[in-house]
C-alpha cells in the first residue's frame, strides 16, 4: 500500500492488506534489479582480475569504491524520502534540493582525497596499500564522484515506479545498465587504464540506467497534482533522514572499517583484493534482501501485514541460503571463482573459506532490511541511527583480531565481521519493534 493509502486507512482496521502473492509480485522484479546491479560490479571485478596486475587493480578499485560510497551513501535516502513525502510536483524540488545539499559535503571530501595529499594519507597510511594501489585509488575516487547527481536522479525515478507498482520497469532499467556496462568496458580502455576503467564503466552504466528509468517515471511525475499539500520542510525531512543516512553510511562504512584492518595483515593487497571479491559475490547472492526495506515501507499498513512480511522474508531466507550453500559446497565453487571470476589460484584459494561460510548471511541481512522498512514506513527512524553506530562498533571489535594475529585469512575475517554487524542490528531493531507492538 502506498503512503497515501496508509494515511486514509482506518486505525481500527487490522485486516491484512498484504498477501504473500502480492509481496512476491512487488518484490520479484526488484530481485532481478538487484541481481543485475550486483552482476555489474562482479563483471567489473572479472574484467579487472584479467589485467596485468590484478591484485593491485582490484585492491585500488575496491578500496576507493568502499571509501567513496561510505561517505556519499546519503544518496540512498532519496528513495525513502520520495516514497514517504512526495505528494505533488512542488514537493520534488524540495526533496531533491535537500538531498543535494546533504550530499555536497561528502562529494567535496572525495575531491580532496582525489586531488590532494589527503588521498596518499588515507589510502597509503590508513589503509596500508602500496604506492601503485594508492595512485589508482585516487583516480577512481574522482571518477566515482561523477555518479552523485546520477544516483539522486535514479533514486527519484525508482521511487516513482515503486509507488505506482511498476517495479518490472526497474528491472528493465537495470538490464539496460548491464548491457551498457559491456560496451563501456570495451570503450574506456581506449582512454583509461587500470582500476579507472572499472570506475568509468560503472558511472556510464548508471547513467544509462537512470535515463531509461526516467523515460517511464516521467509519466508518473506528470500524473501528480501540480500543487496540493504543504511541502515537507527541511526540519521534517532531516528528522526522518538523518537516522537513515547514518544507517546507510554505516552499512558500507562497516566494510570500510573492515578494509582498514585488512590493510594491517601480512599480505594487505591480497587480503583487500580477496575481500573485495567476496564482498561482491556475497552482495550478488544476498543483496536482493535490501529491497525488503522499500517493500515493507510501501506495502505494510498494519500489524497483520507485518506478520505476512515476516513469513515472506523467511521464505526468501530459505531460498537464498540454500543457493549459497549449493554454489560453494560443491564443484560449482571452482567454476565460479576460477572460471566465471577468472581469479588466479592464489586469490581463489584465499576466498574459499569465506565463500563456504557465506550462507549464514542470508537470515540476518534479510531481517535487518525488513525491520528497517517497517520503521521507515512508520516514520519512526530514530533507532536506525543507534544500530548504524552499533554495526561499526561490532565490525571494529571483530577486526581487532587482525592486530592480534596478522596471518589470519582476511576474507574470512571480513565476512565474519560483516555478518555479526547484521546480527547486532537485528537484535536491537527486533526489540524495538516488539516494544512498539509492530510484530
Amino acid at each position: 500500500m502506498s503512503r497515501a493509502g496508509k494515511e486514509t486507512a482506518s486505525a481500527g482496521d487490522a485486516s491484512p492488506r498484504v498477501s504473500l502473492s502480492g509481496a512476491y509480485r512487488f518484490f520479484l522484479p526488484l530481485v532481478f534489479m538487484t541481481e543485475l546491479n550486483m552482476i555489474s560490479k562482479s563483471v567489473i571485478h572479472a574484467f579487472l582480475a584479467r589485467t596485468a596486475d590484478p591484485s593491485v587493480t582490484l585492491a585500488a578499485f575496491n578500496t576507493a569504491f568502499t571509501f567513496y560510497y561510505t561517505v556519499t551513501s546519503a544518496t540512498e535516502v532519496i528513495t525513502y524520502l520520495t516514497i514517504s513525502y512526495l505528494r505533488d510536483r512542488t514537493h520534488l524540488a524540495r526533496i531533491v534540493g535537500f538531498v543535494s545539499l546533504v550530499v555536497s559535503v561528502p562529494v567535496a571530501l572525495a575531491w580532496l582525497v582525489a586531488f590532494t595529499a589527503l588521498g596518499d594519507w588515507l589510502y597509503g597510511t590508513v589503509f596500508g596499500a602500496s604506492a601503485q594501489t594508492v595512485a589508482q585509488a585516487r583516480t577512481v575516487t574522482f571518477v566515482l564522484s561523477i555518479s552523485a547527481p546520477i544516483l539522486v536522479a535514479r533514486g527519484v525515478a525508482f521511487a516513482l515506479l515503486m509507488m505506482n507498482r511498476r517495479t518490472p520497469l526497474i528491472t528493465l532499467s537495470t538490464l539496460v545498465r548491464l548491457l551498457s556496462l559491456a560496451g563501456s568496458l570495451l570503450l574506456w580502455p581506449l582512454a583509461l587504464d587500470g582500476a579507472a576503467i572499472g570506475a568509468a564503466a560503472l558511472v556510464t552504466c548508471m547513467l544509462a540506467e537512470t535515463v531509461f528509468a526516467w523515460a517511464f517515471a516521467a509519466r508518473n511525475l506528470r500524473e501528480l497534482p501540480r500543487a496540493g499539500t504543504e511541502a515537507p520542510g527541511a526540519a521534517t525531512m532531516w528528522r526522518f533522514s538523518w537516522p537513515l543516512v547514518l544507517n546507510q553510511t554505516s552499512e558500507i562504512g562497516a566494510i570500510f572499517v573492515v578494509n582498514l584492518f585488512l590493510g594491517r595483515l601480512a599480505h594487505p593487497d591480497l587480503a583487500l583484493a580477496a575481500f573485495g571479491v567476496v564482498h561482491g559475490l556475497v552482495g550478488l547472492l544476498f543483496s536482493p534482501m535490501r529491497n525488503l526495506v522499500q517493500t515493507a515501507q510501501t506495502l505494510v499498513a498494519n500489524r497483520d501485514d507485518a506478520r505476512v512480511m515476516v513469513g515472506f522474508t523467511l521464505q526468501l531466507v530459505a531460498f537464498f541460503a540454500t543457493l549459497a550453500y549449493v554454489l560453494f559446497h560443491t564443484s560449482l565453487e571452482t567454476w565460479v571463482l576460477r572460471g566465471v571470476m577468472g581469479l588466479t589460484a592464489e586469490l581463489a584459494d584465499y576466498c574459499v573459506p569465506a565463500m563456504r561460510a557465506c550462507f549464514a548471511m542470508a537470515l540476518f541481512w534479510a531481517l535487518a532490511a525488513l525491520f528497517r522498512g517497517l520503521l521507515a514506513g512508520a516514520r519512526t527512524t530514530g533507532m536506525l541511527a543507534v544500530t548504524g553506530g552499533l554495526r561499526v562498533v561490532t565490525v571494529t571489535v571483530v577486526g581487532m583480531a587482525t592486530v592480534v594475529s596478522p596471518t589470519l585469512n582476511g576474507a574470512l575475517v571480513g565476512l565474519a565481521a560483516w555478518i555479526l554487524a547484521y546480527v547486532a542490528e537485528v537484535v536491537v531493531l527486533g526489540w524495538r519493534l516488539r516494544r512498539a507492538h509492530a510484530l
